[in-house]
């Protein structure tokens, strides 16, 4: 995963095949198969820059009937850790007093 900092301190993420990536809002559309807090694997980039993520063995049980979501847009994920915790959200949980991963 790369960092690139725009105009405002904004930060975006392109993520590679490899990077944890945790869900914050829905997949969208008529069929809403992954949920905002799933996480998992990404183990597709397509050229447009959504992701296909392989939830199973970490945010799903690993015999689980989902066990990935397809071409889900970068802008609803943001990188997380092996324990499904947010890795940098700007300001901390708790008012700034601790210092982002």
């Amino acid at each position: 995963m790369r960092t690139l900092t725009g105009t405002g301190g904004i930060d975006s993420y392109l993520f590679e095949a490899g990077d944890l990536v945790r869900l914050t809002r829905g997949e969208g559309g008529a069929v809403q198969t992954a949920q905002p807090g799933d996480w998992g694997l990404v183990t597709k980039v397509h050229p447009c820059g959504a992701l296909d993520l392989k939830l199973a063995g970490y945010s799903r049980a690993k015999d689980s009937v989902l066990t990935r979501a397809i071409a889900v847009p970068c802008g609803r994920v943001e990188p997380c850790d092996r324990q499904g915790m947010p890795l940098k959200r700007g300001f901390s949980a708790v008012w700034d007093t601790r210092k982002p991963r």
